[in-house]
């Protein structure tokens, strides 16, 4: 037997719970579907992100749900004031980003219990399969539903981006050691770039405490040349000759793995009844990697669209021009940026050169996609 449901959003990372709240909240009947067993776990980032002013400097136009800007404490591991970044010469440039450390786990389970709160039905340890308009629901729920509208925010492997007739894009593949009894510096969140040690991509030192942090590596598959991750990682904290130091002889308490869209937006966004969010949709920002904001604020959207469409006050494709409004310049431009360092991370040599070149400031910049006019690339014309 075939259920009927108004909203049915797959995946409960940060992306879904805040379309899911948002839709119920307006009055729709939603389920939301995670095909883990524990919400939040296991957790596959390192969970930085910057305070909401520096969020709203990131992205001006954007609208950040009550729920980014005010984390709750219980969610916070840590916080740092720094941000640091090293060429591969091991010379470094600093600037100033006040910087929250959340658990995942923690944080992921506080959305998802928002939005139960607000109505939507949970469904976890449950797979989901599009077919003809209908969802078919196996593991811990099994079921037939047939939605009105799917919010596809199942991450960068996304069923419904695929039933969308999205190409695959470009991904980055990350490992992430939680390891103790380091020496850091626990007010800079720290990346490393290297042709060596993260081709493709960086490595990263993210404090979670006094000498406890998150040390991860993150490449791009086509620049790995046979190399494998852990491999990289391994000599990142072991032959580094700045991190090796601080890190050489720490404790590994946990390992984490994940895969981040590295091409920017997926061409659809919204195709009859189905919505991409999130990491299903390519909202990363591809400077950085860092996702968790433009998801939870295109969860927002997503979730207010909807509800919108169900009362006939407002047509789906909207969906994706408010996305493009609240935040698809900068992401655009996160692109045109990693587009031209794509070249300089081929050479160790050209990478150190472009960073020398930059100055802490125009390289908080280009970090928040806010292109230098020292680096040659129009802005977007105003009005």
């Amino acid at each position: 037997m075939i259920e009927e449901i108004q909203v049915a959003v797959v995946g409960a990372g940060p992306a879904g719970c805040t379309a899911a709240e948002t839709a119920a909240l307006r009055g729709a009947e939603v389920a939301l579907i995670e095909r883990k067993s524990e919400i939040g776990s296991p957790v596959q980032c390192g969970g930085f992100l910057p305070e909401a002013h520096e969020l709203q400097s990131l992205i001006p136009r954007a609208r950040l749900p009550q729920t980014l800007r005010d984390i709750p404490e219980r969610c916070i591991l840590h916080r740092t004031r720094l941000q640091r970044i090293y060429s591969p010469s091991g010379e470094s440039k600093e600037f100033p980003v006040a910087g929250r450390v959340v658990d995942r786990r923690a944080f992921d389970r506080f959305l998802a219990y928002r939005a139960a709160r607000a109505g939507a039905r949970i469904l976890p340890a449950t797979r989901a399969a599009w077919t003809d308009g209908v969802l078919q629901l196996s593991g811990r729920f099994s079921a037939l539903l047939r939605p009105q509208i799917v919010i596809g925010a199942d991450g960068p492997l996304s069923i419904i981006s695929r039933a969308m007739g999205n190409p695959g894009g470009e991904r980055g593949i990350c490992l992430e050691y939680e390891m103790a009894d380091i020496e850091i510096d626990p007010d800079a969140a720290e990346m490393y770039f290297s042709a060596d040690y993260a081709p493709g991509g960086y490595a990263w030192i993210i404090p979670l405490g006094e000498d406890l942090a998150n040390v991860g590596v993150g490449v791009r598959a086509s620049y790995l040349a046979g190399r494998k991750l852990p491999d990289l990682l391994d000599r990142f904290v072991c032959e580094h000759p700045v991190a090796g130091k601080m890190l050489r002889g720490g404790e590994v308490l946990a390992v984490m793995r994940g895969l981040v869209p590295a091409s920017g937006s997926a061409r659809n966004l919204q195709k009859d009844n189905l919505l991409l969010a999130g990491d299903a949709a390519g909202h990363v920002m591809a400077t950085s990697g860092g996702g968790i904001p433009l998801a939870m604020v295109a969860g927002r959207i997503a979730g207010e669209v909807v509800a919108a469409h169900l009362s006939s006050e407002q047509a789906l494709q909207e969906y994706q021009l408010c996305v493009r409004e609240e935040f698809g310049m900068e992401l655009d431009r996160s692109v045109q940026i990693r587009k031209m360092v794509d070249m300089a991370m081929k050479s160790d040599r050209l990478m150190n050169a472009l960073l020398a070149a930059l100055s802490p400031d125009q390289m908080k910049s280009v970090m928040r996609a806010q292109i230098p006019a020292a680096l040659g690339i129009a802005r977007e014309p105003k009005g």
